[in-house]
């Protein structure tokens, strides 16, 4: 075969490797793009068989992931600075039944964790290796861990009531005294900057029924500040995820509302405010929490409101919203920040993602950092993280080899698809083809004796009627799923009549090889180029 014959066929491989690499280069940069601004993209960290948040610290220095295992816990250390990860330790304790764990809590030298809601603890010592568990306190529904001027305080909600535990290196120290407040299920606290724990906690009265209490704990002894009984829809309703959060000005409550049915899941967040200034017993007034513009949406799913314990200029906190725009549905976590007790900010710490549960943030000065659990099959959880900083950012938002695979991989699809499609859409312009056929049955001696004439024709009908449908690729969700750039309508014409010259040339390369071809299949030719092209240039975003 002489060289020229190659030709066209070089140039059809060129061709379809362009639109694969364009293709390719826009997953890559969805698959690298950040969350937002303030937020590197999340990594994969861990893998865990439980549905428990994992704890996460954070100091000057190192960022401390500590995963529950099977039979162990596995510590992951990161450097605050970007997110590298340092080291990777797997704790063995002596005695831990963790195949019975509800919850856990690490900060170090310790970790904390309940087995059939009877409270553990284990130290670290010198060697690195962790003491035989020790038991603090047994009926043990919930439980929350706390640095005060380093002294690490452990406040727990007991079948009987509520405690503050002080731990050191002999163990959990009783602080003060016991709480009554029997059947709690939940305990959180804030700690604010004259060393008052502003604690909430909340308990069943009955199916219908569940009582809130807001109390201070300063220096061994109680006061209440608040309490109020809500009252829920069914009575499979379950009240939970308890969180506060402190700015200058108010305390935030939140609790949350779960129904499991036959739909899946709905969650619902409710919070109230009030004023730290004010004296004396405080109502709590509480209303539904939606980064939305209405707060009567029936389509509100909030989850898992998460706050820094420590008080705030601006309370910062993170929860999981349902989310869905034009392009997909999923979760997401958001950032938001609070003013004058309604939502002054927000931006997302994620992208959309599947199911997400237990999430978890903690911040250094303005550094902050978050994990979350994704469902990974086989009964098993991965651990994600996420964290703010430029150094952060300027790792992660680079591609790996991963991504460039994951990217390529993407880009195949369209191709096969984009088979079907070009096939459906030639009955679109049978018109053109009618009228070669036209010509050639009743022999029209203008065109059939003008070639070029005739085939000028075809070539009109055929780009006329591609100009008149070219919003078929822009309609529905195709709009919002390609790039900016295509969007305007010139752009998009010339698109539609630059593809329309690539298939007049590669119809007329072939051509020259076949000097003999009638003009019917040189047409058909050119038809099929153009469709292709079109429909693989297109196919990603066609829904």
């Amino acid at each position: 075969m002489r060289k020229r014959n190659y030709i066209p066929i070089l140039y059809t491989i060129l061709i379809f490797l362009v639109i694969f690499s364009f293709h390719s280069y826009q997953n890559l940069k969805a698959i690298v793009a950040p969350p937002s601004e303030k937020w590197g993209r999340e990594v994969k960290i861990d893998k865990t068989p439980y549905k428990k948040a994992a704890s996460l610290n954070i100091n000057e220095e190192n960022i401390w992931i500590l995963t529950a295992k099977e039979d162990r816990f596995t510590k992951t250390i990161l450097e605050k600075e970007n997110g590298n990860i340092k080291e990777i330790q797997n704790i063995i304790i002596p005695g831990a039944a963790l195949n019975k764990l509800v919850k856990y809590k690490g900060v170090e030298p310790y970790i904390f964790w309940t087995e059939n809601y009877e409270l553990y603890m284990s130290t670290k010592q010198e060697s690195g290796d962790y003491t035989p568990k020790s038991l603090i306190a047994a009926e043990v529904k919930d439980f929350n861990i706390f640095s005060q001027n380093g002294q690490i305080v452990l406040a727990a909600a007991h079948n009987q009531g509520l405690r503050y535990y002080k731990i050191n290196e002999q163990g959990a120290i009783a602080w003060g005294n016991e709480y009554p407040f029997d059947k709690a299920v939940h305990i959180t606290a804030a700690l604010d900057d004259s060393g008052i724990f502003h604690t909430v906690s909340i308990r069943d009265i009955s199916p219908m029924e569940k009582e809130i209490i807001y109390l201070l704990f300063s220096q061994g002894k109680w006061t209440l500040r608040s309490q109020k009984t809500e009252y829920v829809q069914v009575s499979n309703e379950s009240i939970g995820n308890l969180e506060i959060g402190l700015d200058n000005e108010l305390a935030y409550i939140f609790y949350e509302n779960n129904v499991w049915n036959s739909f899946g899941q709905t969650a619902r967040t409710w919070y109230a405010t009030v004023p730290l200034s004010q004296a004396g017993n405080s109502d709590m007034e509480f209303r539904l929490l939606t980064s939305h513009d209405t707060e009567s949406s029936a389509d509100v799913y909030v989850s898992e409101v998460n706050c820094p314990y420590l008080k705030q200029d601006t309370l910062n906190a993170v929860f999981i919203e349902k989310y869905w725009d034009e392009t997909g549905e999923g979760f997401k976590i958001l950032n938001t920040t609070f003013k004058d007790g309604k939502i002054s900010g927000k931006t997302y710490s994620t992208r959309i993602l599947g199911w997400i549960k237990g999430i978890d943030i903690a911040q250094y000065g303005k550094e902050e950092a978050l994990v979350f659990l994704q469902t990974a099959g086989e009964f098993k959880n991965d651990v994600w993280f996420t964290q703010t900083g430029e150094g952060y950012k300027e790792i992660v938002n680079k591609p790996v080899k991963q991504d460039y695979a994951v990217a390529m991989e993407n880009s195949i699809s369209p191709y096969i698809s984009g088979l079907v499609i070009a096939l459906i859409r030639a009955f679109m312009f049978f018109p053109a083809v009618l009228w070669l056929l036209f010509v050639e049955f009743f022999e029209v001696r203008k065109f059939s004796f003008n070639p070029k004439l005739n085939y000028s024709v075809a070539i009109s009908i055929y780009m006329i009627i591609k100009v008149l449908t070219a919003n078929f690729y822009y309609g529905g969700l195709s709009y919002y799923m390609m790039p900016d750039f295509m969007k305007p309508m010139a752009i998009r014409y010339l698109i539609m009549l630059s593809i329309g010259f690539i298939a007049y040339f590669m119809a007329k390369t072939f051509k020259k090889n076949r000097t003999d071809m009638h003009i019917i299949p040189e047409f058909l030719l050119f038809m099929l180029y153009d469709l292709l092209i079109t429909v693989f240039l297109y196919g990603p975003y066609i829904t």
